[in-house]
């Protein structure tokens, strides 16, 4: 039975607080979740914004279980990180249980993190023409000991171990290859029992790269998600990045290379290794090398420039060799499906088919480059990454507006950085992600800053673009670091200025009897993030990955330095783009884009500063101008009311 207010389970004499002795009512939370819960009844969609401190998971994970219950609707909770769906499901949802015992709630993944048994076998059957080595037949053996033992889920995660590419690809569940209810397996399928769980529960928490693909699914008659009327969007800042990528188009090489190989390698093994299918096997072989003159062509593109990203224009509305030559593979396929009465062939030739025909598209619609709302673009990273062609929209606000904010009774947008200004109506947020009317909130945070952290700014007008900048910035570290108690974040936008700040300071860094951990050395984010907070005095170097999504409370973090304002590069083509059509309406890009998006993503470093009421800390800005700039103030402005202090950094060296 639903509680009647948010108030009856986190007021100070709530259910929460009869439950739990150290539990602490916060002003805050109630607001939020009152807010939501509104939003729900009325309906309307929600924006608030909840600094770190606020309690924001339960502010809505209580009025959304009240909702479920009462109206026997779903809600949908997303997030953007993994860290916060395995809080909401393994420590929050478990505890507020207590209270709504009745509510089931299902953490969902995408289809291919499920294994599919009837692939599983067919890979087990044929695994001498499938697999060129003897571990990978040793990995097929060991999933398959698993899949029938009584703690099998379906779920890779939870195999123990991490299963190679090219063997989970072979039997994880896929919508193409996909017999339904036909399927001699389907009483026992891992991804349909998982479905039905989905149907049964309140709760479903999902993260914004799932949802937003369920949402392109949806328009092409697919989806995984069941019925739901709510959802709400936790970190709902990466929205409209997560929403941009996953509603247009990516092919990468390494995408088709993989695709081609698993038809038939060059080792001669794969999925035509039956001799019914060898006349396929020459178009394999032709696409192939027609994928490695593509690349090659558009790595060509940018051999002369300094970006690893290029716009396409018609300069590159170009005839490339691999959409016919996917689109002739794909006829084979269906033509080999049309001489087969097996029901299992039929449906792998047919996903095959598929898989050859949406590649073709998608390189045709990105290689069109015509005036139709996207934005396309070539990658070709430095670091030997697999290059990529690309096609975003230049406006997620509108098909946002159709697809998801006309279609559901309420989306609540929440994060601890919202607000682009120091009002409460949310306008640079709303007009990117396409939210009309809607109720919205503000909140102050529960924690004392003036008392907690302080703020120096560097005052000496040194462009920090240039390398006197990164050598100011060396020199001064060393000296900042010898007094600085406690861990410190040394927050970049680039890896460039990062190596030339790091390799400038290094030998006295070296000095400092601390640990120093450098973004790009070598080391995984989440080995580093769990050096840093072992050691308690570590140095980090870190660029957008550490901005945000990063908890480290106490001691270990007491310092974060940030060197240069977090301006998106102007360069990249969908920055380009967008700056251009804002040009284009008569209005001005950099206060009405650049410097909203920089100051949200400002607000996000501070934001790992303080994590609790007895945190302590300094913010360094190296830049100068957040305090010379005429929009300098807006970055300021959008920190809670600090003491500051100035100081010059060459001076300081």
């Amino acid at each position: 039975m639903a509680r009647a207010t948010v108030g009856d389970v986190l007021g100070p004499q709530g259910e929460l607080a009869q439950l739990l002795p150290q539990w602490e009512s916060r002003p805050q939370q109630l607001a939020m979740a009152e807010l939501i819960a509104d939003g729900l009844r009325r309906p309307s969609h929600v924006v608030c914004e909840a600094p770190t401190g606020v309690g924001k998971s339960f502010a809505y994970l209580v009025p959304a279980m009240q909702h479920a219950l009462t109206t026997g609707g779903k809600v949908v909770v997303s997030t953007a990180t993994i860290a916060l769906q395995e809080q909401l499901m393994t420590k929050d949802i478990p505890l507020l249980q207590r209270v709504f015992p009745e509510v089931i709630a299902v953490l969902v993944k995408g289809r291919q993190n499920f294994l599919s048994r009837r692939r599983l076998q067919r890979a087990f059957e044929g695994q001498q023409a499938l697999f060129e080595t003897r571990d990978e037949a040793r990995e097929l053996a060991r999933i398959a000991a698993w899949a029938e033992s009584a703690e099998a889920t379906g779920d890779r995660s939870d195999l123990g171990w991490e299963p190679s590419l090219r063997v989970w690809e072979l039997v994880r569940s896929d919508r193409r290859d996909c017999l339904g209810r036909k399927c001699p397996h389907y009483e026992r399928c891992f991804f349909y029992g998982t479905r039905e769980r989905m149907r049964q529960a309140h709760l479903l928490v999902v993260n914004h790269h799932l949802y937003c693909s369920d949402l392109g699914l949806q328009e092409r008659g697919g989806g995984l998600l069941p019925p739901h009327d709510a959802v709400i969007f936790d970190e709902a800042h990466a929205l409209e990045g997560i929403a941009s990528e996953h509603l247009g188009l990516t092919v990468t090489a390494a995408q088709v290379r993989w695709y081609l190989d698993t038809l038939w390698s060059v080792r001669g093994k794969g999925l035509l290794a039956d001799p019914r299918w060898e006349t396929a096997r020459s178009l394999v072989a032709e696409a192939r090398q027609a994928n490695e003159a593509l690349w090659a062509m558009v790595s060509g593109w940018l051999r002369e420039r300094s970006d690893e990203t290029l716009r396409l224009t018609a300069a590159q509305r170009v005839e490339e060799p691999l959409t016919p030559a996917l689109s002739a593979l794909a006829e084979a396929l269906l033509a080999l499906r049309e001489r087969s009465d097996d029901d299992h062939e039929h449906t792998l030739l047919t996903a095959q088919a598929e898989h050859a025909e949406e590649l073709a598209a998608a390189l045709t619609v990105i290689l069109r480059v015509e005036d139709d709302g996207l934005v396309r673009f070539a990658t070709v990273p430095r670091d030997r990454h697999t290059p990529s062609l690309a096609a975003q929209p230049l406006d997620i606000a509108p098909i946002l507006a159709e697809r998801l904010f006309s279609r559901m009774r309420c989306v609540v947008l929440t994060s601890a950085t919202l607000a682009a200004g120091s009002g409460e109506d949310f306008a640079y947020i709303r007009e990117r992600l396409g939210v009309g009317a809607c109720l919205r909130r503000r909140l102050d945070s529960p924690f004392d800053y003036a008392r907690q952290a302080r703020l120096l700014v560097n005052e000496e007008p040194i462009d920090p673009n240039s390398e006197a900048f990164s050598a100011a910035c060396a020199q001064w570290l060393p000296r900042y670091l010898a007094e600085a108690e406690g861990g410190v974040f040394v927050l970049f936008t680039n890896y460039t200025q990062l190596r030339q700040v790091y390799e400038g300071a290094r030998a006295e860094l070296e000095a400092l009897s601390r640990p120093v951990l450098r973004q790009g050395g070598g080391i995984e984010r989440s080995q580093m993030l769990q050096l840093f907070r072992s050691a308690g005095n570590a140095v980090l170097f870190g660029t957008a990955s550490f901005w945000e999504g990063v908890d480290v409370p106490g001691n270990a973090l007491q310092h974060v330095i940030i060197a240069k304002l977090p301006f998106q590069p102007p360069h990249h083509p969908l920055a380009e783009a967008r700056i251009a059509a804002l040009r284009r309406a008569g209005r001005n890009p950099f206060l009405e884009w650049q410097v909203p998006e920089a100051v949200i993503r400002f607000k996000q470093g501070f934001g790992r500063l303080i994590r609790t009421r007895s945190d302590r800390g300094t913010l360094v800005v190296l830049d100068h101008r957040v305090c010379t700039a005429h929009y300098g103030r807006l970055f300021l402005e959008a920190l809670p009311p600090l003491p500051i202090t100035r100081f010059r950094l060459c001076a300081e060296t």
